[in-house]
C-alpha cells in the first residue's frame, strides 16, 4: 500500500471514529494526535523551526519557539477534526461556529461588484472560505489538489458547501478571472513560498522571499478590489477578520502591502499560521537541507 493510499485509509477511519465517539473523548484524541505528530513528524517539525529562526531570529528563545511549534501541531490537529466535522454541518451549525468583523466594509464593496477575497494559511482558512459562501456572497476558490483521487474528491464535496465553487491550480487564474467577470467573487491564499516562475520578491519578518502576485494581478487587470482576511480564534469560535481593503494599481506595492499584513498577523498569533511549508525556500535553502 503506497502512503497515498495510506493517508486515504487513515483519514476514513478518523471520519469513523468521530462520528461514534462522545465530545469528552475528542478532547483526549486531539491532544493524543498531536502529541504523536509532534513527536514523529521529524521532517515537517525541522521545517517549522526552521522557519521560526528565520523570522525570530535570538528574539525568541528556543523554549518559546518550542511552545509555539506545539500549538501549530494543535491547531493542525483541531482544524483536521473541525474540517471532519464540516461533512455533516449545516449552516445554522456553522453559523454557531463563526464571527465576522469589520463587515459592513465588505458588504459596501459587494454592492459595487465581486472582490478578491485574499488570505493565507492561517487559523482555520477551510471554515473561512466556507462561512463566506455560506453568509456574505458566492465565492469561488483555488486549492492545491490532495494526490489521492478518492480522497480529493471526497474533500471537494465539503469544501463545495455553502456556495463555494474549487478549483485546482491548473488552468485556475484563467477560472477566477471568468468567475471575476461574470460577478462571482473568488478566494487565494497569498501567503509565502510560491515559485520562481510565478513569485515576486517581497520582504517577510525582513528576509527576502517569493509571494505570488495572482491577487494583485488580477486586482489591476479588472479592478477588482482586494479583501484580506483572517480566521482568528477566540474562544470557542473562529472570527473572520476583514483587515484590508484596496484596489491594486501597482503590483510590487499590493504584493508588499499583502505581505506587510501577513507578518503582522503572524506576529499576533504565531501559533494559528502553517508554518509547516518552506516559507523562505528560494533564498534559504540551505537552512532546510
Amino acid at each position: 500500500m503506497n502512503f497515498d493510499n495510506m493517508f486515504y485509509y487513515g483519514y476514513l477511519f478518523l471520519e469513523k471514529l468521530l462520528k461514534i465517539c462522545p465530545d469528552f473523548m475528542k478532547k483526549y484524541l486531539k491532544k493524543l494526535l498531536t502529541f504523536l505528530f509532534y513527536k514523529f513528524d521529524s521532517k515537517r517539525k525541522k521545517i517549522v523551526f526552521v522557519n521560526l529562526d528565520l523570522a525570530y531570529g535570538d528574539t525568541l528563545s528556543k523554549k518559546e519557539k518550542e511552545k509555539i511549534a506545539e500549538k501549530v501541531y494543535e491547531n493542525f490537529v483541531s482544524n483536521l477534526f473541525e474540517f471532519i466535522e464540516l461533512s455533516k454541518m449545516s449552516k445554522g451549525d456553522l453559523a454557531k461556529k463563526v464571527e465576522f468583523e469589520n463587515l459592513e466594509t465588505v458588504k459596501n464593496e459587494l454592492q459595487k461588484g465581486p472582490v478578491i477575497f485574499a488570505g493565507a494559511h492561517f487559523g482555520n482558512w477551510e471554515i473561512a472560505v466556507l462561512a463566506i459562501g455560506a453568509f456574505v456572497t458566492p465565492i469561488s476558490a483555488v486549492v492545491r489538489e490532495i494526490d489521492n483521487p478518492k480522497l480529493n474528491e471526497r474533500i471537494k464535496k465539503i469544501r463545495e458547501k455553502f456556495n463555494v465553487k474549487i478549483y485546482g491550480k491548473k488552468g485556475a487564474l484563467k477560472n477566477l478571472m471568468r468567475d471575476l467577470k461574470n460577478g462571482r467573487s473568488i478566494g487565494i491564499l497569498v501567503d509565502q513560498n510560491t515559485s520562481k516562475e510565478e513569485g515576486l520578491d517581497t520582504k517577510f519578518f525582513g528576509k527576502k522571499v517569493l509571494q505570488t502576485p495572482s491577487a494583485a494581478l488580477l486586482s489591476k487587470k479588472l479592478k477588482v478590489p482586494v479583501v484580506m482576511g483572517f480566521a482568528e480564534k477566540k474562544d470557542d469560535k473562529w472570527v473572520i477578520s476583514f483587515k484590508d481593503v484596496f484596489v491594486c494599481d501597482d503590483i510590487q506595492n499590493c504584493v508588499d502591502r499583502q505581505s506587510k499584513i501577513i507578518e503582522e498577523e503572524v506576529k499576533k498569533y504565531p501559533e494559528l499560521w502553517y508554518w509547516f511549508h518552506r516559507r523562505f525556500k528560494h533564498y534559504y535553502e540551505d537552512r532546510y537541507e
